[in-house]
């Protein structure tokens, strides 16, 4: 392969991931799937139909004189670092941005920047704001619920059997990367 046709490849590359991302942000300025209310499955949502947009115009393009070069192996991989490298900063930011007590502290103490709290303070602020004014424990339930790893049987909850083979699969994960089990098993 000549070196133009290898900077041509790699330039395609970085054009279709741009177009990918900006076509995956767009989504979520949309009200497509607004009934889910669980950020990272709308992400998700719309990550794989991104994948799946992005494939068919890719496929598009390879039918053009321009898009010859660009084999199939070329768009799945085009493909695959737009779901990975978006999947990666979707969780990492937005996600986090969603639910993190860390961002929910930093926010707080970022709009009072001249204020300066003790830890007791940081601890009633997050009760009284986080967990009950915003509603945490009951986001978090619903979103458990709907997840399937519990069920709601009149007002009470109970761990399901996928709810439990999750916790399993959590343990192996923190025995694999040597992390505390102090949230696995409280």
């Amino acid at each position: 392969m000549k070196i133009k046709n290898i900077y041509t490849t790699i330039l395609l590359h970085v054009v279709f991931f741009i177009f990918g991302t900006i076509l995956f942000i767009s989504f979520f300025h949309t009200s497509l799937f607004k009934e889910i209310s669980i950020l990272f499955y709308r992400g998700i949502i719309f990550l794989v139909t991104t994948c799946f947009l992005m494939l068919l115009l890719m496929l598009l393009f390879k039918k053009n004189s321009y898009g010859r070069m660009f084999t199939y192996r070329d768009i799945i991989l085009s493909v695959v670092l737009i779901f990975c490298l978006n999947l990666v900063f979707f969780t990492h930011l937005p996600v986090t941005a969603d639910r993190s007590i860390s961002i929910f502290i930093l926010g707080y103490m970022n709009k009072y920047s001249n204020k300066t709290l003790t830890p007791n303070e940081v601890s009633t602020l997050l009760i009284k704001k986080y967990v009950y004014e915003y509603g945490a424990v009951n986001k978090r339930l619903n979103e458990q619920v709907l997840s399937g790893d519990i069920s709601l049987k009149g007002n009470e909850y109970q761990i399901t059997k996928q709810g439990k083979f999750l916790m399993k699969l959590y343990s192996v994960i923190a025995d694999v990367f040597n992390i505390n089990k102090k949230l696995i098993y409280p």
